[in-house]
């Protein structure tokens, strides 16, 4: 009977502590993908320097969230989002529009991918 409880305990610290990492993953990928919108709109608008600034912001933020994320997700997938992000950087720094707007897309994509890649699902699992 006491392994039936323990496990139990156990089940349930499992299912909350995946509920409060998906909540996590997921309130964070939003937060990175809200400034890589306004970087796109400064792009957009020619404004690189603006756009340099949250490019800044977005750097820090996923250095912030890459501490947390390693313990438990991908690495790969935060690899990719480092490299976009550098690239970005650099087209925004010479003002390459077209070449920023580029990976502007390819880092919403991961950053909206990160949470649906956690979730536990079929295609997840097999």
């Amino acid at each position: 009977m006491k392994s039936v409880i323990i496990t139990l305990i156990i089940g349930a610290a499992m299912i909350g502590g995946s509920i409060l990492y998906s909540s996590y993953l997921d309130r964070e990928s939003r937060e990175l993908s809200h400034i890589t919108s306004d970087i796109k709109t400064c792009v957009l608008n020619d404004d690189f320097n603006k756009a340099q600034e949250k490019i800044s912001e977005l750097n820090k933020s996923v250095e912030h969230f890459e501490k947390i994320f390693l313990a438990t997700g991908d690495h790969i997938e935060m690899d990719n989002i480092k490299i976009h992000l550098s690239e970005l950087k650099s087209y925004a720094e010479y003002r390459k529009k077209s070449d920023a707007l580029g990976k502007i897309y390819v880092l919403d994509f991961l950053f909206e991918h990160l949470p649906r890649n956690s979730q536990i699902r079929i295609g997840n699992i097999l």
